[in-house]
């Protein structure tokens, strides 16, 4: 029987992506909030999300030690099972944020989501290439 291969993720890299992803998700929020006139107190409140969701992505990385080396599908999947929790994590985060606020929720949800959708987008680009990289360079 054959040792399935092993290996860790790049950590700076996700860390970079982390990083772009909720600055993307800060400047296209400030720009539709400054674009259609909303309060500043939302304008604010979005970019602290923004904020609020890469430190709750940081820690969840760091806790997931990417760069320790795992078999490839044990890898895939504790990466899907962290994405899952960070997203509920950072949710939660958030609903704090919504229960401090002073306005309604709706504009809030969408700077969440808006975090999560480019967050999730930005990781599996770099997940998927470097394991694309890695197979190609360990065949069977």
């Amino acid at each position: 029987m054959t040792e399935q291969p092993a290996s860790g993720l790049p950590f700076r890299t996700l860390i970079l992506a982390q990083f772009g992803a909720t600055a993307l998700a800060a400047l296209l929020w400030f720009a539709g909030t400054k674009l259609l006139k909303f309060d500043a107190a939302i304008t604010n409140a979005g970019l602290l999300e923004s904020g609020l969701i890469f430190i709750v992505s940081v820690t969840l990385l760091t806790l997931f030690s990417p760069r320790k080396k795992r078999p490839i599908a044990t890898l895939a999947t504790l990466w899907s099972v962290t994405s899952f929790v960070r997203f509920f994590a950072a949710l939660g985060a958030s609903s704090l944020l919504y229960y401090v606020a002073r306005f309604g929720l709706r504009p809030l949800l969408f700077s969440f989501l808006l975090n999560a959708i480019l967050l999730l987008i930005f990781e599996t680009k770099i997940i998927a290439q470097y394991l694309t990289a890695f197979t190609q360079n360990n065949p069977e």
